[in-house]
């Protein structure tokens, strides 16, 4: 369950789709509050846990990246690269909402 701040709370979504060439077109929408819904898993929660707690207190077996699974560095590079996405599109869509100061 979404927590009850953040609900209705407009945030980045994309549409995806593919040009003439096959590359990815990527275009920012609100995403539904039942589409942001349907991302809060188990898994999902799990996965920003472990991302929070690196960021927090370091690697998890303490012996650098190298000694790390690689399922273990993806995971905290895709939350890393979502927070980073998310600041941006923040800080360039904010000023438009009418809830920010």
């Amino acid at each position: 369950m979404i927590c009850p701040q953040l609900a209705g709370h407009p945030m980045p979504g994309y549409t995806a789709g593919f040009d003439d060439d096959g590359n990815e077109i990527r275009e920012f929408e609100f995403p539904s509050q039942r589409e942001i819904n349907e991302q809060d898993t188990p898994f999902l929660r799990a996965c920003l846990r472990l991302a929070s707690r690196v960021s927090k207190f370091g690697n998890p077996n303490g012996g650098g990246w190298y000694h790390e699974r690689s399922t273990v560095v993806e995971i905290c590079e895709i939350v890393e690269n979502e927070k980073n996405r998310y600041q941006s599109w923040s800080f360039k869509e904010g000023k438009n909402l009418d809830d920010r100061d």
